[in-house]
């Protein structure tokens, strides 16, 4: 991972120092910018930047739950001062770190209220790992909603981000697998399995995103799959801003096009430099809750 991508790094804890960077998603029904995921990206003591799945696999639980918490401070703070919008902060939790927030709810609050954001802005999605007790993640899970905030599921399709996962946490998003989207997409058998997984998680009462999207291909199999929300390289890459690049719009446009969707709703704006529709600040709405 390239860290100069992230914002600037916290200071040095120990032998690590912690960047954040965003990866913008949108809203395929208002063909637009709805929300931004927030990315950790480490660095070592020498600025040499660290892998995050290694870097977190590597820590005791207790100390997870401590980095966890450590991250979405500095995600916070920064998403805070970039963002002058109304759009969503997706946040990623390990479910240890969930199980330890149902304890300290107020602390969870005082996290996002530090920085004069509205609960309602933060999605919380949970990441797809081992949890020790399942019910006690379902409780967290009402602890976060009792809190105005919003629910995701990551990586759906793998292991542990299954149906069960889904039926008792009762996200609000699904993240689907980028896996689900390779090179076996072409076939027809494959894109009929994701749209029926798609066609389950709506009926659950569920918003679907997909994330991985590195191509135009996979970006309109997902449309015409069913997904609500996209995410992935060919939208835009983790950044340290929150700005989408100028043509953006333009390539959204082309792929609800493709999939015979018409204009989106809310691509009317044009932004310096893009030919094609802006898609904009996002807004809560562009994500809403299903």
């Amino acid at each position: 991972m390239d860290s100069k991508r992230g914002g600037a790094p916290a200071p040095l804890q120990g032998n690590y120092r912690l960047g954040t960077s965003f990866q913008a998603v949108f809203s395929v029904a208002e063909g637009r910018l709805c929300g931004h995921e927030a990315l950790a990206r480490p660095v070592d003591g020498q600025g040499e930047a660290l892998r995050p799945a290694d870097f977190f696999a590597s820590r005791p639980e207790a100390e997870l739950v401590r980095l966890d918490r450590e991250c979405r401070r500095a995600h916070l703070a920064r998403f805070a001062a970039l963002e002058a919008g109304e759009g969503l902060l997706f946040l990623n939790v390990h479910p240890a770190a969930a199980l330890a927030d149902r304890f300290a709810p107020l602390e969870v609050l005082d996290m996002i209220l530090a920085h004069r954001l509205a609960p309602s802005r933060v999605c919380v999605e949970i990441l797809e790992s081992e949890c020790r007790d399942e019910a006690a993640l379902a409780e967290a899970a009402r602890a976060y909603r009792g809190l105005g905030m919003g629910l995701a599921l990551d990586d759906f399709g793998v292991v542990h981000s299954n149906i069960d996962r889904v039926a008792a946490l009762r996200p609000d998003f699904v993240k689907i697998d980028r896996t689900l989207l390779g090179e076996e997409a072409e076939a027809a058998p494959a894109l009929r399995r994701l749209k029926a997984m798609i066609g389950r998680l709506h009926e659950a009462g569920t918003r679907v995103a997909v994330e991985g999207i590195e191509d135009a291909r996979q970006g309109l199999h997902a449309i015409e799959a069913g997904a609500d929300l996209l995410q992935g390289f060919y939208l835009g890459s983790p950044a340290a801003g929150l700005e989408v690049a100028a043509g953006t719009g333009q390539l959204l446009e082309e792929l609800l096009r493709l999939a015979g969707r018409g204009e989106p709703r809310g691509a009317t704006a044009r932004s310096p430099g893009d030919p094609g529709p802006s898609p904009g600040r996002g807004s809560s709405r562009s994500c809403s809750r299903a």
